[in-house]
């Protein structure tokens, strides 16, 4: 049987790829020159940076089966 793709299936990895981008350059570009002050700014922009980076690679993951299950 095959399951019908509505657009609330795929929206849901798009919105997580979205927010892991704007995560990873909000750490790199914006949490930057806090980092420089501090330990614990370093250690949240390198937490932001990874559950970013988390978020892209479910996001992707997601984006891909649902892909996969399309062309089967």
């Amino acid at each position: 049987m095959q399951q019908v793709q509505t657009r609330s299936n795929v929206i849901w990895p798009v919105v997580g790829l979205v927010v892991g981008v704007i995560l990873i350059i909000l750490a790199q570009f914006f949490l930057d020159s806090l980092a420089d002050t501090s330990d614990t700014w370093h250690w949240v922009q390198h937490g932001t940076i990874f559950v970013g980076g988390l978020a892209i690679g479910y996001a992707v993951t997601m984006l891909y089966v649902r892909g996969q299950g399309a062309a089967a």
